[in-house]
């Protein structure tokens, strides 16, 4: 994938004073030239995304993730509109029903699509489909998948426009063993892609071989 600005997502969401200060040290730390994605996981109630998304307007937030729980996306349109950061839908779009209801409703500016969370890469086209079409742009983010699930999210987002974020690292995340053979891999801050037909990614036959098995 090609070179972008170099980003750091910061999770908040307990605490909104908290939630600036460590926004504050971290923008004093990195300067100006790095972007900065916040990702509240639904933690904040509207009063307080309100005060915190206002109070981190001198941060030069490029975006915040779910700020308030879906179930009071009914709310989402009046935050964005007292917000000065824009809103990304997360767990609030799981599908392409619910990424038409909340771009129609105005609460988001973008929308965070997950292959684990719609279901597959027919739902996810689906979703950024529907996003194109309203002009939201889209990105794609991860639920810790191994490799072969980050080979198939590489090449979602190199073949759709719409999407124009990444949050490709959960593959670096707790996992204690990469049983993948080929698929994309890892250059320092890039995802490189083999140019082959297919995926090009497979698993390790020794490792399935030492996984639990269930017949349905």
């Amino acid at each position: 994938m090609a070179r972008g600005v170099r980003t750091i997502k910061v999770k908040l969401g307990k605490n909104g004073k908290e939630d600036v200060e460590r926004i504050r040290l971290i923008r004093a730390a990195v300067g100006p030239d790095i972007a900065l994605r916040i990702d509240a996981n639904q933690g904040w109630d509207f009063a307080t995304a309100v005060e915190t998304l206002n109070a981190l307007a001198g941060y030069d937030i490029q975006f915040c993730e779910q700020p308030i729980h879906h179930h009071y996306d009914n709310l989402l349109p009046e935050l964005r509109r007292q917000s000065p950061v824009k809103i990304m839908a997360d767990e609030s779009v799981c599908n392409h029903f619910d990424a038409i209801r909340i771009i129609e409703s105005g609460g988001c500016d973008y929308i965070n699509i997950k292959l684990a969370k719609s279901g597959g890469i027919l739902e996810a086209i689906r979703i950024a489909d529907v996003a194109a079409t309203y002009g939201i742009p889209c990105m794609l983010g991860g639920m810790l998948e191994s490799r072969l699930g980050l080979t198939a999210k590489v090449h979602l987002a190199m073949s759709h426009e719409n999407i124009v974020y990444y949050d490709l690292d959960t593959c670096l995340l707790g996992h204690l063993e990469d049983p993948v053979t080929g698929g994309a891999e890892y250059r320092g801050f890039d995802l490189e892609v083999p140019d082959s037909p297919g995926m090009a990614a497979d698993i390790q036959a020794g490792f399935l071989a030492r996984c639990g098995k269930a017949t349905i």
